[in-house]
């Protein structure tokens, strides 16, 4: 990272997060700040525009170019426990404890940070629009999208590393069969686990049924 001792005035960062919607893991809040010189990193956008390829190239770049960065991250757990919008304000706060007072803070969104003292402003679609919250927005969806590549290692059969604890079909119907697991957010399972199985037509029961009986004579001997 550059030096942020030049001035906290001088600096402009973005915050964005990743992981609000999904049914397993955790949400990232990231905070990105550069000088209000330093000139826009080619390629930076929204993360969701850009391939995982190319996100896991920028994501170096940024974080070597960047006068501050942040982050925070809730728990399942924690979001289980608060609710997802009060999740947000406290990891948002945590990503911008050590952020150099007086920092100039664009928020993708509606919602300002409660825990920020300095100036802020939040609008959506600030991540395709400022190149800063990009640039936060790029890094969170690879910090978390690794974290889920790596807990898919121990818990395979949700297909961690393909959907990143989305609701996909096939996410869904391993949640119907197997149960949750321990990452999993049980406040945002309950409408499927209430009736899931007898919500999926007949085709669809006959194969989870095949593949409950596949992994017990797997497990069974």
């Amino acid at each position: 990272m550059e030096d942020s001792k030049k001035g906290a005035s001088v600096l402009c960062g973005g915050l964005d997060e990743v992981g609000r919607g999904p049914l397993a893991g955790p949400m990232t809040t990231v905070v990105i700040a550069f000088h209000k010189d330093h000139p826009p990193i080619e390629g930076v956008t929204d993360s969701k525009k850009l391939s995982e390829e190319k996100r896991e190239a920028l994501a170096p770049v940024i974080l070597k170019q960047c006068a501050f960065f942040g982050e925070g991250w809730a728990t399942n757990s924690l979001i289980d426990q608060v609710g997802i919008e009060k999740a947000w304000h406290i990891i948002a706060g945590v990503a911008l404890r050590k952020a150099p007072a007086g920092m100039e803070l664009i928020v993708d969104g509606r919602e300002l940070v409660n825990d920020y003292a300095g100036n802020q402003r939040a609008e959506p679609k600030a991540d395709a629009n400022y190149w800063q919250v990009g640039a936060a927005s790029i890094v969170a969806k690879v910090l978390r999208d690794r974290y889920m590549a790596e807990i898919s290692e121990k818990y395979p059969d949700y297909l961690w590393a393909k959907n990143k604890g989305y609701g996909t079909s096939e996410h869904r119907k391993k949640i119907i069969l197997l149960g949750p697991s321990p990452f999993h957010r049980m406040s945002f399972l309950k409408k499927l686990l209430k009736g899931g199985f007898d919500k999926l037509d007949r085709k669809e029961q006959n194969k989870l049924r095949k593949e409950a009986n596949k992994m017990t004579r797997k497990w069974g001997g």
